[in-house]
């Protein structure tokens, strides 16, 4: 049996060994109670001293694309831009400039030289990303878990390469919801937990290659701690991929992955012992946040642009939030029931914001975030009352309406008919050697989506009564 007190007690005398099978254990149940001490305790005018004289002893041919960075662009790699790297490896030093020099390199191979240096930002390092982006496949959810830590939302079923965006595409969308969860101090410090659902998702939609590139940045190059990841609601096909998705992950990273199966009330139940309440999961896994991703990206734009404006009138941008200015302890981290993804108003900024020249085309479905930015005070999007989320960007579809009343009225109807009375019409259904995941109605619009959607207009509506 775990003690969360021998746990904390072991973290204290050994912080940096964060891969003890201890400190995996406080990890994945969110006791990290040993970090709030851990900033008073540094010396970070020391340990970015360190940094510096660590990161000289790297041989120049393994930190190239650093040099080629700080060359074009000094402010990029300054003592903030260490400062997340130290977080990430607890600041064992030696491990914190390797991850440095790795991050660039691998930002040299999956961006190119020409956005080597862009702010990474949806008109900067993402501007020719909206189609990969635009899916919703990986999203930042609106508040923390209950530890601190900030939750990414990957829905398998939102994965389409062959409507024409590259794995790399998709790969540089994951690195930017990342970068922008760390704009949060807490969370640099608290680290990230990952959240899947897989249920509505084909087999074909699985794609180990992207799996094995997005583990090992978050392994040993991206400025983060990873704490765990949990598989939500697994469908029948995942006993198949499962011993793939293992064995896409690092060995000690495996030890943090959690599989949750069963009835939607004991999944709710296991995840709450996770620090993951009901109140601070997405809908479509039993939580009662509404994701609306294209107000998510459009709410995100704006204050990307707000934020290169003092930069184009030549104004300072600070590079540090107050919290963490250098020669003073970061302040201690909120109590863990509160503190959340734009609670603090202090941010760390990852890079130096610029206006880049070409716009970006927003698209995609209303997937959401509802409001990630973080330390800008946004308001949750937590629902606290119903609440109409339609894809095709309209308040309401009268099609949708209709099937919602239907299956209303008669809870034994099949999704698929409530969805034909309400009016929608998939003309290759007829068709029974054709695989449903594939049918599309005259709108062009899967029928899994149809019928997600027609789910969750049926719980609000439930809400709604209740």
């Amino acid at each position: 049996m775990w003690s969360g007190q021998s746990a904390e007690a072991q973290q204290q005398q050994n912080p940096s060994s964060a891969d003890s099978d201890v400190n995996i254990t406080a990890d994945v149940f969110g006791h990290t109670a040993y970090l709030d001490g851990l900033a008073s305790k540094i010396n970070i005018n020391s340990k970015l001293t360190e940094m510096k004289d660590e990161l000289a002893k790297i041989p120049a041919t393994e930190k190239v694309a650093m040099a080629q960075a700080q060359r074009l662009k000094p402010e990029l790699v300054d003592d903030s831009h260490m400062l997340q790297f130290l977080w990430a490896e607890n600041f064992d030093v030696p491990d914190a400039a390797k991850r440095l020099a790795r991050y660039w390199n691998d930002r040299y191979k999956l961006f190119g030289p020409d956005k080597l240096t862009l702010p990474m930002t949806l008109k900067g390092a993402l501007k020719d990303d909206s189609l990969a982006l635009s899916r919703g496949y990986v999203q930042l959810l609106p508040e923390t878990d209950t530890a601190g830590r900030a939750v990414v939302y990957i829905d398998w079923s939102s994965h389409e390469p062959s409507v024409g965006y590259s794995e790399e595409s998709m790969h540089r969308v994951f690195w930017y919801m990342i970068h922008v969860a760390i704009e949060d101090p807490n969370v640099l410090q608290r680290g990230v937990v990952m959240l899947i659902y897989p249920q509505e998702a084909r087999l074909d939609q699985f794609d180990h290659s992207l799996w094995n590139s997005i583990s090992e940045s978050c392994k040993k190059s991206l400025p983060l701690r990873w704490r765990s990841t949990h598989i939500v609601h697994p469908n029948r096909f995942f006993s198949i991929i499962h011993p793939v998705f293992m064995s896409s992950l690092p060995k000690d990273v495996q030890e943090r992955v959690v599989v949750h199966s069963g009835t939607k009330m004991k999944v709710l139940a296991n995840l709450l012992r996770y620090c993951l309440p009901w109140d601070r999961i997405p809908s479509e896994i039993g939580g009662c946040i509404d994701l609306d991703f294209e107000k998510w990206l459009s709410e995100r734009m704006t204050k990307e642009d707000q934020e290169s404006f003092p930069k184009k009138l030549g104004l300072p941008i600070p590079a540090l939030g107050s919290a963490l200015k250098l020669g003073c302890p970061p302040a201690s981290v909120p109590d863990q029931a509160t503190s959340g993804v734009g609670q603090n108003g202090n941010n760390v900024r990852p890079f130096l914001l610029g206006q880049a020249n070409n716009g970006f085309a927003q698209g995609g479905t209303a997937r959401s975030n509802g409001a990630a930015n973080a330390g800008a005070g946004a308001k949750t999007s937590v629902a606290k009352g119903p609440k109409d989320i339609i894809k095709s960007g309209r308040k309401s579809d009268p099609r949708m309406d209709r099937a919602v009343q239907a299956k209303l009225d008669d809870p034994a109807l099949p999704l698929l008919e409530a969805l034909r009375n309400g009016g929608f019409i998939f003309p290759s259904m007829d068709d029974s050697t054709t695989p449903q995941y594939t049918v599309v109605d005259s709108d062009n619009v899967k029928i899994t989506q149809r019928k997600n959607q027609l789910l969750r207009r049926i719980r609000t509506a439930k809400k709604k009564v209740g």
